[in-house]
């Protein structure tokens, strides 16, 4: 996390190196090091490599330089200086935790329960555990489960200049690794009930720990950082192979260019993109009063996240919403999010064609076999894979998602198409959800065809949908001659049927589950003629309606 006095530094650290990314200069990756004859002067002529007591060996070799991702490379501060430590909170001592050491004292002294499941927190760039979100993280797992959360302190190397910040990371690595193992080796604890959790540069360290640690139960990443890692290596970043389970929440991936902190490119075995994993809704602080409101509301510290890293901040605060809450982040894995937008990724086959964000990612089905996650060798159809939702802006963030496809009908007196603007207002027990379908703006609907969309609400309409209101409202762009419809055209839009589907997850036996809401026209004819800036009425009188299908 970035703080707000130190944007500028970051920028010129990096803007410089990042004039365009390596993927349109550099498509043969001639700009890799270990591609390169000469010797240049902050390559190293041969292997480096400094030791670090008991932790180990670090080296640079030429795989960690890219003229363009990672073009200067150096060690670690000090141990000393970077001061790593390791706070335990359980349900014992909640608030006031307790610093634990890799010897039997230490932790004989503590409330360390071997028998129970160890999470760890990792902060990034610019923060410390005394963050809000670190308490809050804290306060969430513990409330959900009787857990052990050891919170990770590298404050002191995690101050700017970011280039010496990356390379910290890897003595953190070790000294967490360490810990770990000394766990495993000596109270016999298994790897398997370990979990680690960070965010932006605290991601790829837990990838640097995972990467020591053989058979780490899972990783979580939260927007892992971008510079110096997106598309380096898998040794110089987190990927797959640091853990059993590698899940990675993406919601910042503009690129630093475009002050987006966050990586694009997948590293785990599910890489989550709510809402495209680059603009995350509420964060546009040039439509919204946002950052005096959050100043008022949340204090300093949260409005200059939400000034300088809202979209990066957010990965941490739907991981932390997902914990306790009732309502399942379903994400869809799709080609693109045009294409989940537009439906085309909707239903939950055999695999993991849909999976679970955040927490729960480890209850996803297909994932799990005997209580179990599958081993790598299952999980690698899922490697590289975009798994995409859409969320709030607001807390709770978890929306459920709803496939609305209105089907149209073509009379002799219709245009060929219609542009202009389509909403829904859908009626059920649980209240009327109003629905944007057409949210990019004008839309070019055809009659005769099915313009399908796929919307969100924190409502749960269980698949009971008792009315659905259209309201069209069409449009004429000058700049477009064919849309101007004065006094010799048709503005009417003319549906034959609504079709509501909610996707939930299969439970354990089912293949799919969907509810499926068919509604067609109340009035005689077949088709609802909607004039301009008027409404068609739907009601639950169609051949299929209201019923529990599989799909």
């Amino acid at each position: 996390m970035m703080g707000l006095s130190h944007v500028q530094v970051l920028c010129a650290v990096f803007l410089s190196s990042r004039i365009a990314s390596a993927g349109l200069l550099d498509t043969l990756n001639w700009a890799r090091s270990d591609k390169i004859e000469v010797n240049l002067p902050w390559l190293p002529f041969e292997n480096e490599t400094r030791c670090y007591d008991e932790l180990g060996c670090l080296n640079i070799t030429r795989s960690w330089y890219h003229l363009i991702n990672r073009p200067f490379n150096v060690f670690p501060l000090p141990r000393s200086v970077i001061n790593t430590r390791f706070i335990l909170y359980t349900r014992l001592n909640p608030s006031e935790g307790q610093l634990v050491r890799a010897n039997n004292q230490s932790i004989e002294r503590s409330n360390l329960d071997i028998k129970k499941k160890i999470k760890f927190i990792i902060h990034g760039f610019i923060d410390t555990p005394l963050s809000n979100w670190v308490k809050d993280m804290r306060d969430e797992l513990l409330k959900s489960n009787d857990l052990n959360v050891i919170v990770v302190d590298w404050a002191g190397g995690s101050l700017p200049l970011y280039t010496q910040a990356t390379a910290n990371t890897r003595l953190v690595g070790l000294e967490i690794a360490y810990l770990i193992n000394y766990l495993v080796k000596n109270y016999e604890v298994d790897a398997r009930d370990i979990h680690i959790i960070g965010h932006s540069l605290g991601a790829h360290t837990a990838g640097y720990a995972g990467s020591l640690v053989p058979g780490l139960g899972r990783i979580t990443g939260l927007d892992p950082a971008e510079p110096y890692f997106q598309g380096m290596p898998s040794h110089v970043r987190l990927d797959p192979t640091d853990a059993e389970l590698v899940d990675v929440i993406h919601t910042d991936g503009k690129g630093i260019f475009f002050l987006g902190y966050g990586m694009s490119q997948p590293c785990g075995h599910l890489d989550f993109y709510p809402n495209d994993g680059k603009e995350q809704p509420g964060c546009d602080i040039t439509q919204t009063p946002l950052v005096p409101l959050t100043l008022i509301r949340d204090g300093l510290e949260e409005a200059s996240r939400v000034l300088v890293a809202c979209n990066h901040v957010r990965a941490i605060k739907l991981f932390i919403d997902s914990i306790n809450t009732q309502c399942p982040y379903i994400a869809h894995q799709c080609s693109s999010f045009n294409n989940f937008k537009e439906g085309k990724c909707f239903t939950c086959k055999s695999g993991t064609n849909c999976a679970i964000m955040g927490y729960h990612a480890d209850t996803t089905p297909g994932l799990i076999e005997n209580n179990e996650v599958l081993p790598q060798s299952k999980l690698q159809e899922s490697i590289g894979s975009k798994y995409f939702l859409t969320t709030g802006r607001d807390y709770p963030y978890c929306h459920r998602m709803y496939r609305i496809s209105v089907e149209l009908a073509h009379p002799i007196y219709a245009e060929s198409w219609v542009q202009g603007h389509l909403k829904a207002s859908i009626y059920s027990p649980n209240g009327v959800m109003h629905m944007d379908l057409t949210p990019a703006g004008d839309t070019k609907l055809e009659h005769g065809s099915t313009y399908t969309t796929v919307v969100s609400h924190p409502a749960d309409m269980a698949g009971n949908v008792r009315k659905v209101e259209l309201n069209w409202e069409y449009d004429m762009n000058v700049l477009e001659p064919r849309t101007l419809c004065l006094f010799w055209c048709n503005d009417h839009l003319y549906v034959k049927d609504v079709l509501v589907e909610q996707m939930e997850l299969p439970g354990r036996g089912k293949r799919d589950a969907q509810f499926s809401s068919r509604l067609c026209s109340k009035g005689k004819k077949e088709y609802a003629d909607i004039a301009n800036r008027g409404k068609g009425i739907f009601v639950d009188a169609c051949s299929v309606s209201n019923k529990y299908a599989k799909s």
